[in-house]
Parts: structure tokens; C-alpha cells; sequence
């Protein structure tokens, strides 16, 4: 039989392989995470994350070419996790009120408490992250362009808010939104990264009341 002539495999095995292949490498990622977290951005090893994963030099690289390459894997996820945890917008649907008011406060709240709650899952990564980004060009353009686009949604809802009559309307959106941003993740990293003790439902709330007030917004 020549080649052409094998069976060649059905939809079924394909399937299969596919379910394989993504279950190594969700291994190799948790496997991958565990050593960044247990020994650094700078001491990890490929060879501790397929010890740890059970698998071979060669399924690694099948997947990753390298430990920097997995390591952005790695903070894709902790970058999705976060994104989705910011996704709802404090200005949208704004109306002008005490009501509307209101609501964008626990708009704020809510987004605040999310945000804080993502953070403290990906504490140890979050902490690694901004390690990798002073040493690593890649990482570095993802902070950046995480950065950038939690400045640009925060700016859009001011923007939305002032349109509304509910924001002060004096502030630059983007200024505005640029200092809220790094009040909220520079004081979640040194609380939640760097074990910086503050007591839960008062750093959240700090937090809200800080960000509504420089909006002008009660609170």
C-alpha cells in the first residue's frame, strides 16, 4: 500500500488529537505557572515545568520554543482574566440624577471589587509581570498595551459621565483617567502582590470613594 492509498484519519481522530494537544499544553501552562510562581521570572526552568508536568524536553517544545515564550503564555491568561474582570464600564448608560448618580457609584464599586478579586488570584503573577516587562521587550509591550487600553476605557467613561452632567467637566478625561488607573493597580500591587496589610471591604471602598470624589461625583 503506498501512501496515497493509506486511510487517512476521520474526523473523530482528529477531534481527538486536537483534545489531546490542548490538554498538554493546559498542563504545561499550570505546570509552567506553578514553577514561575514557586521560583521567579528569573530561576524557572524548562526542565522543572516538564518534571513537573510528567512530560517530555520534546512535548514542551512542540508547544513553546522557549521558557520566556511560555511565560507570555502564562500572563496571556492572567491578562484575559483581568481584562474581563474591568470589562463593565462606570459610564455606560448614564443619565443625569441622584439615581444615575448612584448607580455609577456601584458601577464603580462593582468594577473596583472585580478588578481587586482578579488581582488577588494572579497576586504571585502580577508580581512577576512587572518583573518580566523591565527585562523582557514582549512582556513590556503587553503592560504597555494593557495600560493603554485600562486608560482608554476609563477615559471613555469619563467622557460618557461629563456628557451626562454628572462628572466635572474642568478635568481631562485622559489625565483623569490615566492617574485613576495607576492609583487603583499600583495600590492593588503593593497590597495584594506585596502583602502591603489593608482590611478588605475597607481597601475597596477606599478605593471607590477616592475614584467617584475626583470625578467631582458624592460619594
Amino acid at each position: 500500500m503506498t501512501s496515497t492509498d493509506r486511510p487517512k484519519p476521520g474526523p473523530a481522530a482528529g477531534a481527538g488529537e486536537g483534545v489531546r494537544a490542548r490538554r498538554t499544553r493546559a498542563l504545561l501552562l499550570a505546570s509552567a505557572r506553578e514553577v514561575f510562581e514557586r521560583d521567579g521570572y528569573v530561576n524557572a526552568r524548562v526542565a522543572d515545568v516538564v518534571a513537573l508536568a510528567g512530560v517530555s524536553h520534546g512535548t514542551f517544545y512542540t508547544y513553546f520554543s522557549s521558557r520566556p515564550d511560555v511565560f507570555r503564555a502564562v500572563i496571556a491568561e492572567v491578562r484575559a482574566d483581568l481584562n474581563e474582570a474591568i470589562a463593565v464600564s462606570p459610564g455606560e448608560g448614564s443619565d443625569a440624577g441622584p439615581a444615575a448618580v448612584a448607580e455609577v457609584v456601584r458601577r464603580v464599586e462593582r468594577s473596583n471589587r472585580a478588578f481587586i478579586e482578579a488581582y488577588r488570584r494572579n497576586r504571585n503573577m502580577m508580581r512577576l509581570y512587572e518583573q518580566a516587562a523591565t527585562i523582557d521587550p514582549e512582556v513590556q509591550a503587553f503592560r504597555v498595551a494593557d495600560r493603554r487600553a485600562h486608560v482608554d476605557r476609563i477615559a471613555g467613561s469619563i467622557r460618557r459621565l461629563q456628557a451626562a452632567g454628572l462628572a466635572d467637566r474642568t478635568l481631562d478625561p485622559r489625565t483623569t483617567a490615566a492617574a485613576l488607573a495607576s492609583m487603583v493597580s499600583n495600590f492593588c500591587f503593593h497590597w495584594l502582590a506585596m502583602d502591603e496589610p489593608f482590611e478588605d471591604e475597607l481597601g475597596t471602598a477606599t478605593l471607590t470613594r477616592l475614584w467617584v470624589r475626583s470625578l467631582g461625583l458624592p460619594g
